[in-house]
């Protein structure tokens, strides 16, 4: 069987799952709102000896029976307790098994010394390569724990319905066990495949990726996208655009994979710095009251999206949304620049009412005039909460249209509302390091003196546009923009810059604002702004980001390149 290329199919076909569970009971602890039973039970056999999985399964506080979900978190992280109550709460029972073994701890996941790769910590080459088979890799490790992970969910007697959520790594492990564990839905955030593709553009690149042998057997039995039309439970997507872990443009080519008679969904979210917005979770929820609580809710079928041209010589996206669903919201989001995936400006677009016709919307799209190309994805949301997306499409843009927009100084007016700026140091407070913790997190318009809106985040805002064309810095500028704050407190500016040889560069500069009165204009020099060893930035033409952050509450607007 050496260097030979296996598919979902036969590799898995001689899977045994049926061995016993032999469970063992390390403790069991309880709180005011759930129960907590840590316990060992057991997994595959192995030449040496079987595996002995290591889980915690929280109850709700009281309840006779209930549905239950084993989640997966992103690999080499705890397990995030904020989350697993959020699940709780819901009347949820959560079953976290541990995949990634041995990380110094007393109590993880034990692996026989025949399969140590499967340690996470000690993975080494079977995380990234199948070198043999795709047997010998980590991820075939990972997904027997989780089927029979699925397998002791099944066994305790109060459960009714199980289903699954995997985080990043865990939702690569949960695509692995979708086509043959009996759960009743998965949920996939962050997490779809093409893990051989990683640092490939999806879009503007005309070359063709060719792989060796390895690569083939490698994407043929441990990548989501060949396991994804062998699903055999309905499956959401909840995927965040600008990730700096995985690349979202492929996303949908794995979404098209599953069987299109098995329920699914798609969510992107451009709003949350490369998690998920509060929108995710509502999803989140509808998803498993239904396929889990057997709740009668409408899940939206898949959406479209095509680019034209109206009678009036602009430049359109028309939405096409699920005409047997009560649309509440729709609109689009696009971008113009396509090779850097993680540093997207995307634009908010919503349609008004005249803008929708049917189960039919279009929005403008005011492209720049020294755009080649623009993504584009359109979005829906329907009055129960529940949301979708389209997949991101791409238009080559061949001639000038009526809407087409020229260079700007302008990088921010209030006029843009949330366009523009993402909430910055988000991901600290993450939870489960996918979605966004919401509330101070969240970026807001709020009002100044005399009433004059501005934008505000308690965790810092974040501007990819200084990387477009559009908006990129003329040779000689100087940044300026106005600034409001209540009390004194210190404004901080920073440029993000990358360099070839010294990878990215923060650029600082920081001026302290009075806090009450009007608005105060804030004009700085780029050779104001100087790394942490003191290097000055020469200017600001080949940034490609900018933060605006403060110790206080503070409101800016009008940034402008002067």
């Amino acid at each position: 069987m050496a260097k030979t290329i296996l598919t979902p199919i036969t590799l898995w076909k001689d899977f045994d799952d049926s061995l016993p569970l032999n469970e063992e009971i390390v403790s069991e602890k309880q709180s005011e709102k759930f129960d907590c039973k840590e316990a060992y039970f057991y997994g595959r056999q192995t030449a040496k000896a079987r595996v002995k999985i290591f889980s915690r399964f929280f109850t709700p506080k009281g309840a006779e029976e209930y549905p239950a979900v084993m989640v997966l978190f992103e690999a080499g992280l705890p397990t995030d307790m904020n989350f697993v109550r959020y699940l709780i709460e819901r009347g949820y029972g959560v079953l976290c098994v541990d995949y990634c073994g041995d990380d110094g701890t007393e109590t993880h996941t034990v692996y026989p010394a025949d399969i140590d790769y499967a340690n996470y910590a000690r993975a080494g080459k079977a995380l990234t390569r199948a070198e043999e088979t795709a047997k010998e890799t980590s991820w075939y490790e990972w997904a027997a724990v989780a089927r029979y992970g699925v397998k002791y969910l099944r066994a305790q007697p109060r459960v009714t319905k199980a289903g699954c959520i995997g985080m990043r790594t865990g939702g690569e492990v949960l695509w692995k066990i979708a086509p043959f564990a009996p759960v009743d839905c998965m949920i996939s955030v962050c997490a779809a495949g093409w893990l051989a593709y990683q640092g490939e553009g999806r879009f503007g690149n005309d070359g063709i990726k060719t792989f060796d042998e390895e690569r083939h057997r490698f994407i043929a039995g441990v990548e989501s996208q060949s396991y994804a039309p062998y699903c055999a439970c309905p499956v959401l997507l909840l995927c965040a655009v600008n990730d700096k872990k995985y690349n979202s443009d492929r996303v949908y080519d794995t979404f098209q994979q599953i069987n299109p008679q098995t329920e699914k969904a798609i969510l992107f979210s451009a709003r949350g710095s490369g998690l998920m917005g509060s929108r995710s979770l509502v999803d989140l929820n509808l998803f498993l009251d239904k396929h889990l609580k057997d709740r009668w809710i409408y899940i939206s079928k898949p959406i479209g999206i095509s680019f034209g041209e109206d009678e009036n010589g602009n430049l359109i996206a028309k939405g096409v949304f699920d005409a047997d669903g009560d649309m509440q919201e729709c609109g689009i989001f696009y971008t113009e620049e396509i090779e850097n995936y993680r540093a997207r400006d995307w634009t908010r677009v919503l349609a008004t009412e005249d803008d929708v016709e049917e189960n039919t919307f279009t929005c403008p799209i005011n492209v720049f005039e020294g755009s080649s190309r623009v993504l584009a994805y359109s979005f829906a949301r329907y009055t129960n909460g529940f949301s979708v997306t389209s997949k991101i499409q791409e238009f080559a843009v061949a001639k000038r249209y009526n809407n087409t927009a020229g260079k700007s100084r302008i990088l921010y007016s209030c006029d843009d509302e949330l366009n523009g700026f993402l909430p910055y140091r988000q991901r600290s407070r993450a939870v489960a390091d996918c979605f966004v913790a919401g509330g101070r997190e969240s970026a807001k318009m709020l009002p100044g003196y005399g009433g004059i809106l501005g934008i505000s985040c308690e965790v810092g805002l974040l501007s990819y546009r200084p990387g477009e064309e559009r908006y990129r810095a003329p040779a000689g500028v100087e940044l300026q923009f106005d600034a409001y704050c209540r009390t004194d407190a210190v404004c901080k500016v920073s440029f993000l810059y990358k360099d070839k040889e010294y990878g990215q560069l923060i650029y600082t500069c920081e001026q302290r604002i009075e806090g009450g009165g009007r608005w105060k204009k804030v004009n700085m020099r780029a050779n104001e702004f100087k790394t942490d060893t003191g290097v000055s930035l020469s200017d600001f033409t080949r940034v490609y980001a900018v933060v605006f952050d403060s110790d206080g509450e503070m409101l800016f607007n009008n940034i402008i390149w002067l």
